[in-house]
């Protein structure tokens, strides 16, 4: 299902000219997707934001058919897949940074210094998903989960300033867009290390504030707000919930 501000909305490019908005296609849940719908949301991007739901069939696995998507372009069977005109786009950093650098807002004021410290946080984000989501999909147990994110939190943590955003700014940038995914991400940055007894808040005050705060930025808020699936906490499991 789509969702957005969005079908069929025709967006203002370079020099005035005019193409379709950009369709953002993955799962109904955060994942490897939340981060660009939130680039969007924070950089005013209009999109449609196409949704695999529900994600998953009831065996627990993927709902099949979605490889279609990306088989059409002439990329594997993985999302998220970006369409925008005649831009067809897969790999999530990919899709990141073209969100961000055709954002009309927040991210063409960043410096070459900021957008960097952006895409390190965005790939710490990238990590922490390939290993919370090995747990859910049974490729590591508990103990090794715990392991892994034992260094990254700590590392996270420490990257965070004391106060304000990342770089400094009076609004949130990528680099917190990701700080938000991963504390509240539920599918499958919180919904592993609750599986795994990891306590991803008590010991980690800085993310906790970086991601609360940026959850009440307005532009963030109203798009939590208005999201159709709140890919953001879904919980298809019941994992958190439980």
């Amino acid at each position: 299902r789509a969702q957005g501000p969005i079908n069929g909305a025709v967006c203002m490019g370079t020099q005035g000219s005019k193409m379709p908005c950009p369709t953002l296609n993955y799962f109904s849940i955060c994942g490897r997707g939340e981060l660009a719908r939130l680039i969007c949301a924070l950089g005013e991007v209009e999109f449609e934001d196409k949704t695999w739901a529900p994600a998953f069939d009831e065996s627990g696995g993927w709902r099949q058919g979605y490889q279609a998507i990306g088989n059409a372009f002439g990329f594997p069977g993985t999302m998220p897949v970006l369409e925008h005109g005649d831009l067809k786009l897969f790999q999530t950093a990919a899709i990141e940074s073209y969100l961000a650098s055709i954002a009309p807002k927040v991210f063409p004021g960043l410096t070459p210094a900021q957008k960097g410290k952006d895409m390190m946080f965005a790939q710490i984000k990238a990590d922490i998903n390939a290993s919370t989501e090995s747990l859910l999909f049974k490729k590591i147990d508990g103990p090794a989960l715990t392991e892994i994110l034992e260094k990254w939190y700590p590392i996270l943590e420490g990257l965070l300033p004391e106060s304000g955003f990342v770089n400094g700014l009076a609004t949130p940038t990528m680099a917190d867009l990701a700080v938000l995914v991963i504390a509240k991400g539920c599918m499958p940055f919180q919904a592993a290390p609750k599986l795994a007894s990891f306590d991803t808040v008590s010991k980690y005050p800085k993310i906790k504030r970086v991601a609360d705060e940026t959850a009440a930025f307005p532009a963030i808020a109203k798009f939590l707000a208005a999201s159709e699936h709140k890919t953001l906490t879904a919980d298809p499991f019941g994992i958190i919930g439980s």
